[in-house]
């Protein structure tokens, strides 16, 4: 700014000096206070539209500056709450297949573990931060998350079948929705959009939790499961699936 006005200010004194030395103007001579006086009240309009032109591009440029510094300390923050989603991931992946144990002894009353809250929390701390995307994503493990452990509680209208059947699309739903936020957590993907999982993905969610050596049992017991929120399908096709998972 300081700039801008001794720029103009000198154009000014040299148009003033000009024409009072080289005499090339009479209405300067006869300005009451000089050639300098003479051109300030002349063109005052379009010197005061240079300063507030002047005034208005740097205020631009500060705010441009100050874009970009947010965009910098939102992206940095966002690394910063996205480093510790794999972590926190780990420990869910862990609470689900001890869920899983608990389903397969076909007893909810086993279950004597709280979920880990400190990495919900972590993740619930990653959403502001992450692309609308991610955000639906993350929305969708929470939500469940929530949803599950009061699903699992004892309930007057289900029967201890329905719970279990329910308990068990729920883990492989949760277990979908933790891996894929895995590669975003490693700053491996820039987004994890969130994408409705299949029947044949839930399920190959859940052959990871499985021992060895019991999968065709357990794959029964998965697939009447699968039948009560999809609905049945063919022997056939059953058959397959249970084959090419063992």
């Amino acid at each position: 700014m300081i700039a801008i006005t001794l720029v103009v200010l000198s154009l000014t004194v040299g148009f003033a000096a000009g024409g009072a030395f080289l005499k090339g103007c009479k209405a300067i001579n006869d300005a009451p206070f000089g050639c300098a006086e003479y051109l300030l009240f002349r063109y005052q309009t379009l010197i005061t539209g240079l300063f507030a032109l002047a005034g208005a591009t740097l205020l631009w440029i500060q705010i441009v500056d100050q874009r970009g510094q947010a965009r910098e300390q939102r992206r940095q923050r966002g690394i910063a709450t996205r480093i510790r989603l794999p972590h926190a991931l780990s420990k869910l992946m862990i609470y689900w297949e001890y869920c899983f144990s608990v389903w397969l002894s076909e007893d909810i009353s086993k279950k004597n573990r709280e979920p880990p809250y400190d990495a919900l929390e972590a993740i619930m701390t990653a959403a502001p931060d992450a692309d609308p995307a991610t955000f639906e994503s993350i929305q969708e493990l929470i939500v469940l998350s929530q949803a599950f452990e009061a699903r699992i509680r004892p309930h007057r209208f289900l029967r201890k079948s329905q719970r279990l059947n329910l308990m068990v699309v729920d883990i492989g739903r949760l277990t979908y929705l933790t891996t894929a936020l895995f590669e975003y957590g490693r700053l491996e993907a820039d987004t994890a959009p969130y994408a409705k999982p299949s029947r044949r993905e839930l399920t190959e969610q859940l052959v990871r939790y499985m021992v060895p050596g019991k999968e065709s049992k357990v794959l029964q017991r998965i697939e009447v499961a699968m039948d009560s929120e999809f609905g049945r399908r063919r022997t056939d096709e059953a058959d397959e699936d249970i084959e090419d998972l063992t």
